[in-house]
């Protein structure tokens, strides 16, 4: 008694994929079913969802249905257009005699052709999705993957995404970003204020949505709305310039130090106007706030003439001071080199020779970003003016300050103490160098004494 041949899986296959009608209704059903399940998780995606895993896997599955859509397509044209040389060579009899007349369409006819059609109609057919949907696949990786964090439930993926939002300068986004500012939580105004400003987005609706909050109880968002209004505004108005100076007249009025980001927003305004205020913060004797008022009252435009002798005046005082200020005073001085006087030439020599000044500065560095210290840094001991560069990135010599100062205005009448300090054995070899190069060539402004 004869038994049932044996299932063949393989075989099964082979007699399946061959018949072409079977294959092209499979491939309508499937092609639509991925058209149809495209536009409905794509529209959930750009629209409701609020979990990147949720994305993930939507798009997975997604891709899943492509790559089967691919394999019927290139199925489908390798029965018409090649004579099922995959399937043969894949899923067809190996057990088949082989003819004894050569095969003439061994190049015409290969096997390999099927990966081309895959790959081919793989990249079709993914365009072919993109575009009925909007484009939806370059949208995702430049908007919608914030979309969704910007509806997540953890406040950490909504700044995140709020960050990045601010970047775009795109109309919805200017939306967005108004929106969580008016009526976001405490974090997210503060948060999205910060981040416009950071961006520079000076759109109306932006800075309304901002001013706005000038009157918030919380000093925090307060103080980063006065941050932010002073980046990107370009023509404060007289009220901003009075809001600004009465927020900082009550720290004062306190003899305590004003927060930090409240001194950038008046030093960034560059107006004349708070000269009298950073003048009164030199007496507070807090460490931060009088590097940031040197900064920001050599800063100024506008200037007449006697308020810049009083800035002038200030920096004279300055030399003498603690170490933190003498080492911000001299880029001060550096800024102002062409209108310092001889007094004060022979003040930083006389500064240079002292055994006190045998110390290193450090840069300035301060955070303007509202939670994150690391973040959206600001080093003010650099400066990139007129064609002259001094960028202080790192610790370098007090003495080395000095001299970069007296370099930048030297006239005849230092070259012989120049000479002198380059024989001065007290002196380290470097600092001595830099005197014997000073007396020699005066630097041109266009060149960067980056020693």
């Amino acid at each position: 008694m004869m038994g049932r041949p044996a299932f063949s899986f393989r075989k099964w296959m082979f007699h399946t994929l061959s018949r072409v009608p079977w294959v092209g209704s499979l491939l309508v059903v499937m092609g639509a079913g991925l058209f149809f399940y495209s536009r409905r998780a794509f529209d959930f995606i750009r629209e409701e969802s609020s979990s990147p895993r949720t994305d993930f896997s939507l798009r997975i599955y997604f891709y899943v249905g492509l790559l089967l859509v691919s394999f019927l397509v290139a199925v489908l044209l390798d029965a018409l257009l090649n004579r099922k040389a995959w399937l043969r060579r894949v899923l067809g009899a190996s057990e088949a005699p082989p003819s004894e007349a050569p095969d003439l369409t061994a190049y015409t006819r290969h096997p390999i052709q099927f990966y081309f059609y895959f790959l081919f109609a793989s990249i079709s057919l993914w365009f072919f999705y993109d575009q009925v949907n909007g484009g939806f696949h370059s949208y995702y990786n430049s908007v919608g993957k914030y979309m969704t964090l910007l509806r997540s439930s953890s406040e950490a993926d909504r700044l995140s995404a709020i960050e990045h939002l601010a970047s775009l300068r795109h109309p919805r986004m200017v939306q967005l970003l108004t929106a969580r500012i008016s009526s976001g939580t405490e974090k997210e105004k503060i948060f999205a204020t910060w981040a416009v400003g950071n961006a520079e987005v000076n759109d109306p609706a932006i800075v309304q949505a901002i001013s706005r909050n000038l009157d918030a109880v919380q000093d925090a968002l307060r103080h980063a709305s006065f941050l932010a209004l002073a980046r990107i505004v370009e023509r404060p108005t007289v009220e901003f310039v009075r809001r600004i100076e009465e927020e900082l007249r009550r720290s004062l009025a306190e003899s305590r130090p004003p927060p930090v980001h409240l001194l950038f927003a008046a030093a960034f305004l560059r107006t004349p106007e708070f000269l009298p205020l950073f003048l009164d913060f030199f007496a507070l004797d807090d460490p931060d706030t009088s590097v940031i008022a040197t900064y920001a009252i050599v800063w100024m435009t506008g200037t007449t003439a006697d308020q810049n002798r009083r800035i002038l005046a200030q920096l004279d005082r300055n030399i003498t001071a603690s170490e933190r200020l003498r080492c911000m005073n001299t880029v001060a001085l550096l800024f102002k080199a062409p209108e310092l006087s001889q007094e004060t030439l022979m003040a930083l020599r006389r500064e240079f020779e002292a055994k006190s000044s045998d110390f290193r500065c450090r840069p300035e560095v301060f955070s303007l970003h509202p939670f994150d210290s690391r973040r959206d840094t600001l080093n003010i001991t650099r400066i990139n003016i007129q064609g002259f560069r001094y960028l202080a990135t790192s610790s370098e010599l007090y003495r080395e300050r000095i001299l970069r100062v007296l370099a930048r205005v030297r006239d005849d009448m230092l070259i012989p103490w120049l000479e002198r300090m380059s024989k001065n054995e007290q002196l380290p070899e470097y600092l001595r160098d830099l005197c014997r190069q000073t007396a020699q060539a005066k630097p041109r402004s266009e060149t960067g004494l980056n020693w």
